[in-house]
């Protein structure tokens, strides 16, 4: 009987041990987006995102340097928290063949489910931070047809 006592509470323990870590491993799941191939076209598809937060997938444009320009945007849908598939972003405006965007994720901290971002606003929906800086992936929009 001491012997299935025992037991049993080593088991609770490595139970509540390992239940801690996995909490504790799904707080710190660092973001990631995966963004294919791009055309034309007046909105963007991603992949895949994972996002430790809720907030925004948020399109930037690049300056002549290819540089992000922000706080401006053209162009954000709302996520939640943890994995999503097929996320798309309806833009302001086409895109061009061989136009750098930049997509960058941004936590929902002001109103909820409405994206405050912006040149007049910059203390609300900050971007997602990563090392120190805002986590971000950028990419061309490429032309692969007949023009």
């Amino acid at each position: 009987m001491m012997k299935t006592k025992s037991y049993s509470l080593a088991l609770l323990a490595a139970l509540t041990l390992a239940a801690t870590g996995t909490a504790i491993a799904d707080e710190n799941n660092a973001p990631s987006m995966e963004i294919p191939l791009q055309h034309p076209g007046g909105d963007i598809t991603i992949d895949k995102v994972v996002s430790n937060v809720d907030g925004f997938v948020v399109a930037h444009e690049a300056d002549d340097e290819g540089n992000p320009i922000a706080p401006e945007s053209i162009g954000h849908t709302q996520i939640k928290k943890g994995s999503q598939e097929r996320v798309g972003i309806v833009l302001d405006r086409d895109l061009d063949s061989g136009e750098k965007i930049f997509v960058m994720l941004h936590e929902d901290t002001g109103e909820i489910g409405k994206y405050e971002f912006g040149p007049d606003n910059t203390d609300v929906d900050k971007p997602v931070m990563v090392d120190g800086k805002p986590f971000m992936k950028s990419f061309q929009v490429s032309w692969t047809g007949d023009h």
